[in-house]
């Protein structure tokens, strides 16, 4: 890549994470660019758009033209086909059945797996549903939803008793959730079915909103510190690196590991 070229998308990205801008003394000091070939830089990107100056406080913003570029990236995206080869990273990293499920009504839609032959590779089929309220994948879409969307999908939405140890109760759910937002991840601990654990990482758009879940499923008795760990830690990463492709900032919906 020509040495401008390299420069421009430096310019770009730094004023991208800098939501009030920044000024061409900064800009310069961050990126080490001589105030000369910075201001040829700066002024090249302003007059198509990808970058606009602000008279009031001397700071550069991005541009109009940049939200167009983006907004025609995304309306290209199958997450379907975005989301394999993060499904499959994971299932290589954990050894365990791993999915991307999209919320679809009062449900989600396995649409995207990796497993291993299994009886739970045959219960959890692509095209599968899978209650919101009961599995880690639904959970981990409806924690990061707006508080009122979450009240009133609770309020619609009556608990199923699964198994024993579905959580009946709106309170009970609603602390489960707050728990969810607290870790970036979602558990199951056999609420949907009896001797499976799953657990899953939110997956979000470039308004920061909650559209996919990816989630790993597995026997309980194989759940060790050691095994969850592996697995937590692949879907904190994947989840992350998915919604960033999806267009959403790295820190928007950071999680405590």
């Amino acid at each position: 890549m020509a040495k401008s070229a390299f420069r421009v998308l430096e310019i770009l990205d730094l004023i991208a994470q800098r939501p009030s801008g920044a000024t061409h003394t900064e800009i310069s000091a961050a990126l080490k660019i001589p105030k000369s070939s910075l201001t040829s830089l700066l002024r090249d990107l302003q007059l198509p758009g990808y970058l606009q100056l602000s008279e009031g406080s001397g700071k550069y913003m991005i541009g109009p033209q940049v939200l167009f570029l983006s907004n025609a990236y995304l309306k290209n995206l199958n997450i379907v086909r975005l989301a394999e080869p993060f499904v499959r990273r994971i299932f290589l990293a954990v050894n365990e059945f791993t999915s991307l499920v999209i919320p679809k009504e009062e449900t989600g839609v396995i649409v995207c797996a990796e497993s291993s032959p299994s009886p739970l590779a045959h219960a959890l089929n692509i095209g599968e549903r899978t209650p919101t309220l009961a599995s880690a994948a639904g959970k981990a879409v409806l924690a990061f939803l707006e508080a009122d969307e979450v009240d009133a999908f609770i309020a619609k939405n009556k608990p199923v008793a699964h198994t024993t140890n579905t959580l009946m109760r709106a309170a009970d759910i609603r602390k489960d959730l707050a728990h969810v937002r607290e870790a970036g991840l979602a558990y199951s601990r056999e609420e949907y079915l009896l001797g499976i654990t799953s657990i899953a990482s939110p997956v979000f758009n470039s308004m920061g909103r909650p559209v996919a879940s990816l989630a790993v499923a597995l026997p309980t008795a194989r759940l060790s510190a050691k095994v969850e760990a592996k697995i937590t830690a692949a879907l904190l990463k994947e989840g992350a690196a998915l919604s960033k492709l999806l267009g959403v900032a790295p820190s928007s919906h950071s999680a405590k590991p």
